[in-house]
């Protein structure tokens, strides 16, 4: 398990756009605490379609942290 999670994160720090899993591995936050932050205004995905997947900036992301 250790093992696939070390391989998520690595192919997700190669991706240019991100999904909600990818974002919660980069930045040890869990789905819910980034949705949380997504309803509060303080994260912005750049795709948020009803019933779709949640996109994200990879930059954006890094951004984000800094503040």
């Amino acid at each position: 398990m250790n093992d696939e999670k070390s391989l998520r994160i690595k192919l997700a720090q190669t991706k240019k756009y991100l999904d909600i899993k990818d974002v919660s591995l980069l930045t040890n936050f869990s789905i819910s605490s980034l949705r949380r932050k997504i309803s509060e205004g303080k994260l912005k995905p750049i795709q948020d379609v009803p019933n779709g997947k949640l996109l994200f900036k990879k930059s954006n992301i890094e951004k984000w942290l800094e503040n």
